[in-house]
């Protein structure tokens, strides 16, 4: 990830070397998606480039993941490659989506077929489907391994040892059919865990991703074809847990909307 004199981009934030939050992160965080995913921040996770306001055209900017490509052991670049263009091309629905729900036709709304039903539901699609891909790479480009201070703390209260979360998430990543997501309860304070078969169906409210693995076939059959065990075992040996663990320290200070008063 690119960096700065004294900030770098950790997945989808602009974090200060210092570990404190300043106010430009404090109000890049101050949202949750409905989805589960935090809102798109304002800087883009290569090069501090600056993504254009929400009232702009084109809200959704891509954000260049080109560097992980032939950086990754046992995910060659020609996968990532790929993958990368899908999420692109996500990048074009949910800006294409957002601009025609502008004008969209309103007088035969219906719950069981109307235009603007259609273009609601099919963002939530699109627009999941550039967050949840953003915090995946994003969480790519590391040395595997094990986490460390009080994420290490957090991941151990849940499953007991990091070997056994291991084999929980290789299970887990085995058992759905799109996504498996470890993040942060602000409702409980503490990890969770969810399985999501399509980018927008089971995707829970008030939970912060802080590792996102894609298990779409997409995301391995370069590679692996339809073994998605050694494409998973891949995926371990890559996992940054610097990211996952300023994920999760920005994450515990995000605050969840519940708890506003007036």
């Amino acid at each position: 990830m690119a960096g700065k004199s004294d900030k770098e981009i950790i997945g989808n934030y602009e974090v200060s070397k210092a570990g404190l939050l300043t106010r430009r992160e404090v109000l890049t965080m101050g949202a949750v998606a409905a989805a589960g995913a935090l809102v798109a921040p304002a800087f883009a996770a290569a090069g501090g480039a600056t993504a254009p306001a929400a009232s702009g055209p084109e809200p959704y900017v891509a954000k260049d993941f080109s560097g992980l490509q032939g950086k990754l052991d046992g995910l060659s670049a020609s996968q990532i490659e790929q993958h990368l263009k899908l999420y692109k091309g996500y990048i074009g629905k949910a800006n294409e989506l957002r601009s025609k729900l502008k004008e969209v036709e309103l007088a035969s709304a219906n719950a069981t077929y109307s235009p603007i039903r259609e273009m609601l539901v099919e963002q939530s699609f699109a627009v999941n489907g550039v967050i949840y891909h953003e915090f995946y790479f994003g969480n790519l480009g590391g040395k595997g391994g094990e986490p460390t201070g009080d994420l290490k703390s957090a991941m151990e209260e849940r499953w007991g040892t990091m070997a056994k979360f291991n084999d929980f998430l290789k299970a887990a990543g085995k058992s759905v059919r799109g996504w498996v997501v470890i993040g942060y309860n602000t409702r409980g304070g503490f990890i969770d865990s969810f399985g999501l078969d399509t980018h927008n169906i089971g995707s829970p409210a008030n939970f912060v991703p802080l590792l996102v693995l894609d298990v779409y076939e997409h995301a391995y059959m370069v590679d692996y074809g339809i073994d998605r065990a050694k494409y998973l075992d891949a995926f371990m040996k890559n996992v940054d847990w610097d990211v996952v663990g300023k994920r999760f320290n920005i994450t515990k200070k995000h605050p969840t909307g519940l708890d506003a008063t007036i």
